[in-house]
């Protein structure tokens, strides 16, 4: 079975049989974003070219937002309130079938786009390939190895840690790195510096993970 980049590279530093196991989440870095859509129980089929190929939807364009990297969470949340409330069954009651099976599909895909854009990890890969440098199979030199073994100590001491007291500080440790990626990645996008882009977009995915690990061991959220 074909592996993502990432697992493919872990498989390599990582010990046969090693207590490590540090699970990536391989479909964001496919460039298929219609993936994500269906954690949120909303797929549906990717629009196709003339040649019957994927084409990435514009999910900046579905919400009516700029195509950038830094976005305003209320504005977000605003924009898909008001296009909900535009789709929503009860003000269609009247329509053709037809008709209410198109505002269905137009809900589902603010849904998605919504999830996406809302994520700042989705987001900034859904720019990459709207930008035409989405992270693909080939990319398996963005990682390096000293993020690697950063990544392994801060997971063993997750592993290691046995309150909340000892696991609070991981998780502020992490949140930090996450919002000083997603600084650079909105410096690196508004500057086309796409190969950074790549790079800072692949840690944050790991840094996330770390993130919902330690967020799922804790009792209580801080």
């Amino acid at each position: 079975m074909t592996m993502g980049f990432m697992g493919i590279f872990y498989r390599q530093v990582l010990p046969a049989g090693g207590r490590l196991n540090l699970h990536v989440d391989y479909s964001p870095f496919r460039g298929h974003m219609h993936t994500f859509a269906r954690s949120f129980g909303v797929m549906a089929a990717p629009p196709l070219d003339a040649e019957g190929r994927e084409v990435a939807p514009d999910y900046f364009d579905v919400l009516g937002v700029d195509r950038k990297f830094n976005q305003s969470t209320d504005e977000l949340k605003s924009k898909y309130r008001s296009l909900m409330t535009k789709f929503h069954p009860d003000r269609h009651v009247s329509s053709s079938e037809e008709g209410k099976a198109l505002k269905a599909s137009m809900a589902s895909n603010v849904t998605r786009a919504y999830g996406v854009i809302g994520n700042p990890l989705t987001r900034a890969l859904h720019l990459l390939e709207l930008r035409g440098a989405a992270i693909g199979e080939s990319d398996s030199s963005i990682v390096d190895s000293e993020l690697l073994l950063e990544i392994m100590e801060v997971r063993e001491h997750v592993d290691c840690a046995s309150s909340d007291d000892e696991l609070r500080p991981l998780l502020k440790s992490c949140q930090k790195q996450n919002s000083e990626l997603c600084e650079e990645l909105a410096k690196s996008f508004q500057e086309d510096r796409l190969d950074d882009a790549k790079y800072q977009a692949a840690k944050l995915q790991y840094w996330n993970r770390i993130e919902e690990t330690i967020m799922e061991k804790i009792s209580s959220a801080p």
